[in-house]
């Protein structure tokens, strides 16, 4: 049984790191940017610049994994 768990968590992670991460970089930077703006009165503007500019950097680093 623990063989088959490890086999499992191994063949889920070596999936994910190899087909659906820049799916979830790309889908992460999104909800982001989404949610900084729906916060936008609410938040500081430097904490605002900050998570614009990660949820950007999520976008391009999943299109460039996309990509490649």
């Amino acid at each position: 049984m623990a063989k088959s768990i490890k086999k499992f968590f191994i063949l889920f992670f070596t999936a994910f790191f190899t087909q659906w991460l820049e799916d979830f970089f790309i889908f992460t930077g999104a909800v982001i940017i989404i949610v900084n703006t729906y916060l936008i009165t609410i938040v500081e503007g430097n904490i605002l610049a900050g998570n614009y500019l990660l949820g950007f950097v999520l976008i391009i680093t999943g299109v460039v994994i996309a990509k490649r």
